[in-house]
């Protein structure tokens, strides 16, 4: 074999030789690509999308949280003072208590906003009370109120409605309150309060966000 013609062999076998490294680097990097890209497609839908979107429900419904209220008068031992003490739970027939607290038998607040309150109390044995006593004074001279203790341990009256010659008051009404505000209702001591859950009841519901502060 001439030299010049191994010389010009020798180039062809280097030349196919990069020629076929390079064709096998670029067809490696392309299966490698098509299968990254049909396998990892699908375990990110499956793997990160649901993820997301139970991060974005988990935010609505943080957002949307139910903080409602209906209780009913806990009637067990006997009253010391003028605060009443209520009880919420769906045991109970139509009670029941989500996104609040009960504190010694008051409503604790765990969202500020602006709330929905009302109550209604009757008296315990007022009917025949008044028969024999048209001029009862006990129960002229009874009130009924709705007020609030903030977490810094200040008292405020929300409400406050006398029963007059009437055996049963309701109210309800609309006010802004703050995180961990507390709402109690009290009646004049030593008058009772019907135990009957379609006689005396109070409840809270969250409307709207508080306010914005003005500038």
């Amino acid at each position: 074999m001439a030299p010049g013609e191994g010389r010009k062999k020798l180039r062809i076998y280097f030349r196919c030789s990069l020629v076929g490294f390079v064709t096998g680097l670029f067809a490696g990097f392309l299966v490698s690509f098509l299968i990254c890209y049909f396998l990892y497609r699908p375990l990110s839908k499956v793997h990160c999308e649901p993820g997301n979107n139970r991060f974005r429900e988990k935010q609505g419904e943080s957002n949307k949280a139910i903080h409602t209220a209906h209780l009913l008068l806990n009637h067990t031992g006997s009253r010391q003072d003028n605060t009443l003490k209520w009880q919420g739970d769906p045991s109970l027939g139509r009670s029941f208590i989500y996104g609040f607290t009960l504190v010694q038998g008051s409503l604790q607040i765990h969202r500020s906003g602006i709330y929905g309150i009302y109550a209604q109390v009757t008296l315990a044995k007022c009917i025949q009370a008044r028969v024999q006593n048209p001029e009862l004074k006990e129960v002229k001279a009874s009130t009924l109120t709705i007020g609030n203790l903030s977490a810094q341990g200040r008292h405020s009256s929300l409400l406050r409605r006398h029963f007059q010659d009437r055996c049963s008051l309701s109210a309800s009404f609309q006010v802004n309150l703050n995180y961990q505000d507390t709402l109690y209702v009290n009646l004049t001591y030593p008058l009772v309060p019907s135990p009957n859950a379609d006689e005396t009841f109070f409840g809270a519901s969250w409307l709207y966000p508080p306010p914005l502060p003005e500038h």
